[in-house]
């Protein structure tokens, strides 16, 4: 475990969240130095991406309901704990939309940070759309080191899905929980999120993305638990 403060949040780190974002990184297809480097960029990035989205929560809950916030970072994702803080239902959801928030910011900071890299922000614009999309245009390379487009590149990317992931209405997902502050009815909510999630997997599976659609279909078994037992 690795353990700091940072902004007077205490911060855990478990060692699972190196070796998710390892094997997202593509470590077990390394045929190089040069491509094991670019997975440690990809680490990095995904780790500042989610370490921005917990303080999001963080720092916005203990903002308007006081608390210590704890931190803790493991797999992929986070959880931030802070028992002692009040929060009304709006409050909450501010708090809860606070974390995609803040990691589309750093995502933000990461596209302006590439246009000053650049020297124009039409190109540094192009290149970070077509970095989240995943797509490298031909002659980026060519722009500046490698390492450094590969590692904003990877900034870009990882936090513009990061937070769109989040803000899916499916519980317990950040959108899912936003919605759960929204409803008063715990069954219904659930309800709307085991279709969501639905929808989801089959969409996920048609495209190809089999790993988010077995993300879908964990979250839907997860719901459709909870809607059983969930009042009216």
């Amino acid at each position: 475990m690795i353990r700091f403060s940072l902004f007077g949040v205490r911060v855990s780190i478990h060692p699972s969240l190196w070796l998710t974002l390892a094997v997202l990184g593509g470590v077990f297809g390394t045929a190089s130095m040069q491509h094991l480097f670019g997975v440690a960029l990809f680490i990095i990035a995904g780790f500042l991406c989610l370490l921005s989205h917990e303080m999001g929560h963080a720092l916005t809950g203990r903002l308007l309901g006081g608390g210590e916030p704890e931190i803790y970072l493991a797999w992929l994702g986070g959880d931030c704990n802070n028992p002692d803080t009040r929060l009304t239902r709006l409050q909450g959801v501010l708090m809860t939309l606070a974390g995609p928030m803040t990691s589309l910011l750093t995502g933000a900071l990461g596209v302006l940070l590439l246009c000053a890299y650049v020297g124009d922000m039409r190109v540094g614009g192009f290149l970070a759309l077509h970095f989240m999309l995943g797509q490298v245009p031909a002659g980026a390379w060519e722009l500046g080191s490698p390492a450094a487009l590969m590692f904003f590149a990877f900034l870009t990317e990882v936090c513009a899905w990061w937070s769109v992931l989040n803000l899916l209405p499916v519980f317990p997902l950040d959108g899912g929980q936003i919605m759960h502050g929204l409803i008063d009815s715990p069954r219904r909510m659930h309800g709307v999120s085991l279709a969501v999630a639905c929808v989801l997997t089959v969409f996920f599976l048609v495209l190809g993305l089999w790993l988010m659609a077995l993300l879908m279909v964990a979250l839907a078994c997860l719901n459709h638990r909870c809607r059983s037992h969930a009042p009216y």
